[in-house]
């Protein structure tokens, strides 16, 4: 029996992660916007990926460990289809007002320690830019206490960013 666990085992025999398909780069204008804009596109992690990488230097997969590492620092393919030509260009789907002043405080609250902790960007105006879609959050009460937890749905409206990724890509 091997004293590696079956995930460590998986990624000597795994495939690459990953790019996106060529045709998504067909999408000028979002892909103008990340140029324009790459504040707003930062990848964020708290590995330190040279050092990753260096501990993987010997690892029986380098063709597996350079794409987990790319996908670190650039960020990763989401297997989505993004309708491109198809759907919005811009797609905003965010106007769900809090229920209550709590809510309203708390969504305020929140969004700005995301900001602090870079996982969503500055603001940069009204408006999306081309390309961007924005999903509904909510405040969604935690049990047993009179906090709340942050909640993105992905998976609301016609145009959902959850809808982009097909079953077969991810299961």
């Amino acid at each position: 029996m091997s004293s590696y666990s079956r995930t460590a085992l998986w990624t000597e025999t795994a495939e690459p992660m990953p790019r996106p398909p060529s045709h998504e780069f067909s999408n000028v204008e979002a892909l103008n916007t990340i140029k324009r804009h790459p504040s707003l596109f930062k990848v964020s992690t708290p590995i330190k990926v040279d050092v990753f990488e260096s501990l993987l230097v010997d690892h029986p997969n380098p063709d597996f460990v350079r794409s987990v590492c790319e996908g670190l620092r650039e960020g990763f393919w989401p297997f989505a289809n993004t309708h491109v030509g198809e759907w919005p260009l811009i797609f905003d789907n965010s106007d769900r007002p809090p229920k209550t002043q709590d809510e309203l405080m708390f969504l305020q609250a929140q969004i700005e320690k995301e900001v602090d902790i870079e996982r969503y960007s500055q603001a940069f105006g009204p408006d999306l830019l081309p390309g961007m879609y924005s999903m509904p959050i909510h405040a969604v009460p935690k049990p047993g206490t009179n906090k709340h937890r942050l909640v993105t749905d992905h998976s609301a409206g016609k145009h959902a960013l959850n809808s982009m990724i097909s079953h077969d890509d991810i299961a």
